[in-house]
């Protein structure tokens, strides 16, 4: 006779596939952090901004233009801090232990993520720093979306509105991480489209589909999770834990190779 699962089992199916996915997040952000330090570090430090043209696709170092270098260099910097800080958000014993380092740490975010929102519509808008108009579009409105939800985080924060502040507050932290999003979900796609033969280029459906996947998805993930959490159902616990390990792997995979393709060949290009 089978010894019955006891009744906290589910949820901690459900708590363990979060702890998965957010542990294959943390890998693949802090590569990303740490290829836009070593991106921006050297050029700055040595005072050859010109190098920070050799990733393509972007409008780098403008020789004469202050205003717009100094938000190019700001933006991305403050993109890598702004990740940095909003992982260490969603660190349970950090909430616990150190509350008041959780509160100073959740308004580095908040602000920062503001921040760089700002800086990055006068770069696609302004600047002319964009792939084609559907794709700045997404990036706008994924934009917008962060300014509100960042907007409420902190509100609710301000009433002691603890649960609407984390749904408030995940949804900001998934936001800002959409350029991160849409590197690993361009390598996906195209460790799926590519031996079929189709190509992602900056034009065609594939990428436009994963521009716009890059910040809806997440969201929508996250809904689900909430729901999830809400429901007496041993059933959904299962299936959307289940599901969470899937995505870790998923994110573990397009986060390999955009270090091993569109990382590293970047920092190492004569």
């Amino acid at each position: 006779m089978s010894t019955p699962l006891h009744p906290a089992f589910p949820r901690r199916v459900l708590s363990s596939g979060a702890t998965a996915w957010f542990a294959s997040a943390l890998f693949g952000q802090w590569a990303f952090v740490a290829f836009v330090l070593m991106f921006f570090g050297s050029p700055l430090v040595d005072g050859d901004l010109a190098a920070l043209n050799r990733k393509p696709h972007i409008t780098g170092y403008v020789p004469g233009d202050l205003v717009g270098n100094v938000q190019f260099v700001g933006h991305a910097l403050l993109g890598g801090l702004v990740t940095f800080a909003g992982v260490w958000q969603l660190v349970p014993a950090l909430r616990r232990r150190w509350p008041a380092l959780h509160r100073w740490n959740g308004r580095l975010f908040l602000g920062i993520a503001l921040l760089v929102t700002l800086t990055g519509f006068y770069l696609t808008w302004v600047r002319g720093s964009r792939l084609g108009f559907a794709s700045a579009l997404s990036t706008s409105i994924n934009g917008l979306l962060i300014l509100g939800f960042a907007l409420l985080a902190w509100r609710s924060a301000l009433r002691r509105d603890v649960a609407t502040h984390r749904r408030h507050a995940l949804r900001a932290y998934l936001l800002v991480n959409g350029v991160w999003f849409l590197r690993i979900g361009i390598m996906l796609a195209a460790l799926v489209l590519a031996p079929l033969g189709v190509k992602i280029d900056y034009d065609g459906a594939p990428f436009l589909v994963v521009s716009f996947a890059s910040w809806v998805l997440p969201l929508a993930v996250l809904e689900l999770y909430f729901r999830a959490e809400r429901s007496p159902r041993a059933s959904v616990h299962y299936a959307m834990g289940g599901g969470l390990v899937v995505l870790a792997l998923a994110t573990l995979a397009g986060s390999l190779a955009a270090m091993a393709f569109m990382w590293w060949p970047v920092l190492w290009r004569d």
